[in-house]
């Protein structure tokens, strides 16, 4: 029964991830309102948002809006920042998208 109980979090997701490597870029507005931008490098997608490596100074703060592009898949909107954390000298940032990428969009990773 123990081993039940412990389900993982992979899991628990409502979408399947996608291993995707490839640059992607990022903006938003810190909390006096400037605009920030940064270029990553996606780790993986699923049809609702996206895991990415950030090089920025500080954190982009959870529930941040944002702005993406990933030029090479064709993929761009806007998301919340759902998980931020840091691994050495950047942010792995994961992005929950404000509607979810189409099959379309998705199908491009695989030919990639």
């Amino acid at each position: 029964m123990e081993q039940e109980l412990q389900i993982s979090k992979r899991d628990l997701r409502r979408h399947q991830r996608v291993q995707y490597l490839g640059p992607a870029r990022i903006s938003w507005e810190d909390a006096n309102g400037f605009p920030k931008y940064a270029q990553g490098s996606c780790l993986d997608v699923s049809a609702s948002g996206l895991r990415m490596n950030v090089e920025v100074f500080e954190p982009i703060p959870v529930r941040s809006r944002v702005s993406l592009r990933v030029d090479r898949i064709k993929l761009a909107g806007s998301a919340t920042v759902r998980h931020v954390a840091r691994r050495g000298a950047k942010f792995v940032v994961g992005l929950e998208m404000s509607q979810a990428f189409g099959a379309d969009a998705l199908s491009m990773i695989g030919n990639s």
